[in-house]
């Protein structure tokens, strides 16, 4: 039976998700019809991306995301920042730089899938590499944003273009490693007050201040 603070917390938790994610819709609605005129006006292609994250407990679920690329029946995963810049749309420069690609995962989160704040949830592939410490990461939902996120804003893209080609053993041994510290943090320490703060320097993030 867990205790009566990580219950209420648990309670707060959902409810601020739930409360966010009601709001946001309502306020992002008129934005999301000029985004998908965008996104359909760019290049042939469904206006959504779904892709298979895991989340909570190991359980998979279909992520959305306004789609930022042309259409392609690549693996999913890195294999040079170079030819993913390539694929990328006009539009989705814009809705990558600001991260307003990733709002129809409000959805999600109403849903049940995600969280406002947490770990970003990880396509499968990475899980058998590292077990142990997803099994930990997995104990709380996948969210929008979270520790990891923010520090790792604009540095993860400089690693990946420095790397080349070798992109994808960058983003597995060297950036991921990195991002669990912030991630394992985030699950021991996690609350209602800390989600608000991450909330919050997230804004701050995206509006390019420290």
């Amino acid at each position: 039976m867990q205790p009566p603070f990580n219950t209420m917390n648990r309670y707060l938790k959902r409810l601020l998700d739930i409360g966010g994610a009601v709001m946001a819709l309502i306020v992002f609605s008129p934005l999301f019809v000029v985004m998908a005129y965008m996104v359909k006006r760019d290049s042939k292609g469904p206006i959504l991306y779904k892709q298979i994250r895991v989340g909570l407990n190991g359980v998979h679920f279909n992520a959305l995301k306004f789609r930022t690329m042309k259409v392609s029946n690549d693996n999913d995963g890195i294999t040079s920042v170079d030819k993913i810049a390539n694929r990328v749309t006009k539009s989705g420069v814009v809705l990558r730089k600001y991260r307003l690609d990733e709002l129809p995962q409000f959805w999600n989160i109403l849903k049940g899938d995600m969280s406002l704040v947490g770990p970003r949830p990880q396509i499968p592939k990475y899980i058998p590499i590292y077990p142990d410490i997803y099994d930990k990461i997995h104990s709380v939902r996948p969210g929008m944003t979270g520790l990891a996120t923010i520090k790792f804003h604009e540095v993860e893209e400089r690693m990946l273009h420095a790397a080349g080609d070798n992109a994808e053993h960058m983003y597995t041994y060297k950036i991921l490693p990195r991002k669990f510290h912030y991630n394992l943090f985030y699950v021991r320490n996690h609350n209602i007050c800390f989600d608000i703060m991450i909330l919050w320097w997230t804004v701050r993030a995206i509006l390019g201040k420290r």
